[in-house]
């Protein structure tokens, strides 16, 4: 499977003008100037936490784009090549084209506020979203639909 197939530019989104990112349903799931994804480098090592909490890049949750992020980060689950439990997502996805991870930084504050709790899957590391970080999910999305 492509990535382009997962993950690809949407609409403008109606509250911001900027383009948005598209789930396969072709609903925006986050708009904005950065996307929360990214290809995975040569010096990028995605499968280790220690990497991920390495420096630590001073943010919020508090933004769209956090939010935006995990959703984009739970629709994506599905594609990983292991079957994953509800509301756990891969640390990296590989595709036929490339790999793709989530940015660190947004990871980081997750980790940081426990919203997500990394585990290991055989040999794979995953996000699962905790208690507070549905809590978290839920009420921003409530915000967004008022």
């Amino acid at each position: 499977m492509q990535s382009n197939d997962k993950v690809r530019r949407g609409r403008a989104c109606e509250n911001c003008a900027k383009v948005g990112i598209s789930d396969p349903s072709g609903e925006n799931v986050l708009c904005g100037d950065s996307l929360p994804i990214s290809v995975v480098k040569p010096e990028d090592d995605p499968l280790r936490l220690d990497w991920w909490t390495t420096n630590f890049q001073a943010e919020t949750p508090d933004s769209d784009r956090h939010v935006g992020a995990l959703q984009l980060y739970l629709a994506l689950s599905p594609s990983s090549k292991i079957e994953l439990p509800k509301n756990t997502f891969p640390a990296r996805l590989d595709f036929d084209d490339q790999s793709v991870r989530p940015v660190k930084g947004v990871i980081e504050v997750l980790l940081v506020r426990l919203l997500v709790e990394p585990r290991m899957t055989g040999a794979q590391l995953v996000f699962k979203v905790t208690e507070a970080g549905q809590t978290y999910l839920a009420a921003r999305t409530a915000e967004k639909t008022r």
